[in-house]
């Protein structure tokens, strides 16, 4: 679990702000190209990290455990030492007697629920595993995390900073305007890939996007994209960029992403072929396309020549 950045910037405000007065997130874990698993981590207020059990009955619990993590926290085990046949009333009592930062109770149909203590996405629940937890309801690797506050839109305010506390590298994100009176809402933007904490601040980075196609349309998938770091002198808050160089592989879209930081030069290679680029990343926005034309220092496209010293002459 790891903390995950999210920029986002709001053109014509003005307009949205006439429609909507609030930024609404989703997560992924699966990530491109089915994005199946798409999940709210925001709401109208905060919520916290609720685990329920599908079981009403617990005939045989003596003994048995149940180990639980709490905001990513050390694992915890819970021992149910009442004789068989167990209530759900023991059970309740038995979690609460031996548990920190979490709640059990009846979920009001009877079977057990449990709920952690920290709302917002930085409250996590996950059940790590223990013999009781088919006699529960529970699966080993159940989890849930709590949700933030929907984003507030701000007059004048077009830039807005969201850290997903819960996240991991992996996780892609979308978001969409809400009107929080009448519950309308716009259609979703497209998925981007957060970024954990960095040293420079989400306002002067920048995400690089790049889309491949074969010659017949279809996505060029497993091509190696790397950015070639040209070392120009800049310093960013105070620190200079002198980064190792960046590779990625396009997915099954043909799509790769970079995180870059605002202002810096450097070279894009598209391994396979004979063409590189030295672009400037852009100095504003949230995002921009590597091969726009008009990043390029000098040609668009340039071909790379191997430095070889000539050859001796002799008469």
């Amino acid at each position: 679990m790891a903390t995950i950045k999210l920029r986002f910037e709001v053109a014509e405000l003005a307009n949205v702000m006439s429609l909507y007065d609030q930024m609404q997130v989703q997560r992924s874990e699966i990530g491109p190209p089915s994005y199946t698993d798409q999940a709210f981590i925001t709401n109208t207020t905060p919520t916290y990290p609720i685990l329920t059990g599908t079981e009403e009955l617990f005939p045989a619990l003596q003994n048995k455990t149940l180990k639980f993590t709490v905001n990513g926290g050390a694992e915890q085990t819970v021992t149910f030492t009442l004789p068989d046949p167990v209530d759900l009333s023991n059970v309740i009592a038995q979690i609460n007697d031996q548990a920190t930062g979490v709640t059990a109770d009846d979920n009001g149909e009877g079977k057990l629920e449990l709920t952690g203590n920290t709302a917002g996405t930085g409250g996590t629940l996950a059940i790590t595993g223990g013999t009781s937890i088919t006699i529960l309801g529970f699966t080993s690797g159940q989890k849930d995390n709590g949700k933030d506050a929907n984003i507030v839109l701000q007059v004048n305010q077009t830039v807005y900073q969201y850290d997903d506390q819960s996240g991991l590298s992996t996780n892609w994100y979308r978001s969409r305007y809400y009107n929080s009176i009448s519950g309308v809402y716009s259609s979703w933007s497209d998925w981007i890939e957060g970024t954990t904490g960095s040293a420079i601040s989400a306002g002067n980075l920048i995400q690089g996007q790049i889309k491949l196609a074969q010659l017949d349309g279809t996505a060029l998938s497993g091509r190696e994209i790397v950015i070639i770091n040209i070392y120009n002198p800049l310093k960013v808050e105070g620190y200079g960029v002198f980064g190792d160089n960046l590779s990625k592989i396009t997915d099954a879209l043909g799509q790769a992403s970079f995180m870059l930081v605002k202002g810096t030069v450097v070279d894009l290679i598209i391994k396979g072929t004979s063409i590189a680029r030295r672009i400037t990343v852009p100095a504003s926005g949230t995002e921009f396309d590597l091969l726009d034309d008009s990043l390029v220092q000098d040609d668009a496209f340039g071909i790379q020549v191997p430095d070889l010293p000539s050859a001796p002459r002799y008469s």
